[in-house]
């Protein structure tokens, strides 16, 4: 009898071993964090929502401080109802862009939305104050100054030259949205 006894003993220490183990190796998720349950911007650019209006990658793109500027990144309207979307920036410069229902904007899509001379140097962030106009909800938010060093910003930042080659498509208008810009005064 003490044979099996012990016998009994000793699997029954193995299979509290073992799931020991296995509940202690897959512990480790509840103490830390999942990443891919963390958001955060993939891009150059920063995300923020105003009102009923979600904005991804912006970004200021200018060759320098001092120099003309122009945003890049996207606007979505999320609402069953049109809008307006207001872009203040510090240096005074105030853009506008219309947004039909349930609509999208591209940034780097002409009209292009103007910012003015910028008073930050590429790496720098600047604040901008949002507004949207359906909600009157208002937002602010330090955007990143990027400047033609990448070449996906070249084409964007004010004054650059036209980029050279064979185009490998041909561009198809959409008429989604409209923006203007004028400085503040």
């Amino acid at each position: 009898m003490r044979t099996a006894a012990s016998t009994r003993l000793r699997q029954a220490g193995i299979v509290l071993v073992a799931s020991l183990s296995v509940l202690g190796a897959s512990g480790c998720q509840a103490v830390n964090p999942q990443d891919t349950q963390m958001s955060y911007d993939p891009s150059d650019g920063v995300a923020a929502t105003v009102g009923q209006v979600q904005l991804r990658n912006v970004f200021v793109a200018a060759a320098a401080k001092g120099t003309p500027a122009r945003l890049g990144g996207a606007l979505f309207n999320q609402s069953d109802r049109a809008t307006t979307v207001t872009l203040s920036s510090g240096s005074g410069t105030q853009s506008t862009v219309k947004l039909p229902a349930n609509a999208s904007y591209y940034l780097q899509q002409e009209p292009a939305v103007n910012l003015g001379d910028v008073d930050q140097n590429p790496g720098s962030l600047v604040e901008m104050k949002l507004t949207e106009t359906a909600s009157g909800a208002t937002s602010t938010v330090r955007v990143p100054v990027v400047d033609g060093t990448l070449e996906e910003y070249r084409t964007v930042v004010p004054g650059s030259p036209a980029p050279t080659g064979t185009p490998t498509s041909t561009p198809t208008e959409t008429a989604s949205a409209s923006a203007t810009s004028s400085p503040t005064g």
